[in-house]
């Protein structure tokens, strides 16, 4: 499959195209920049979230064409940010399209 299609893509994947290693993804992962979703062993990063991610760090545009976005309805509410002690935030769940 190729990149164009792609929805969601592996810890591997994601650092072959950022160019960067997949420890610098975990960290990220585990410090809360960047949102993945944990299946298995490893994880899977959205295109938005990896665009988003990207696009923070000063970034331009990661892909040729803007992803689709869900229907307004769809989306979550954002939540003003926690303040949280010794236990960082952990990666979210992620719906997968059918």
């Amino acid at each position: 499959m190729t990149d164009a299609l792609k929805t969601t893509y592996t810890l591997a994947e994601a650092a072959r195209l950022l160019s960067c290693h997949a420890e610098t993804l975990r960290r990220a992962i585990r410090d809360g920049s960047l949102q993945a979703a944990r299946l298995g062993r490893g994880f899977r990063i959205s295109r938005a979230d990896l665009q988003t991610f990207w696009s923070e760090r000063g970034g331009g545009a990661l892909f040729g064409q803007a992803a689709p976005e869900a229907p307004k309805s769809a989306q979550a509410k954002e939540e003003p940010p926690k303040k949280e002690g010794k236990n960082p935030k952990l990666p979210q769940q992620l719906t997968l399209p059918t």
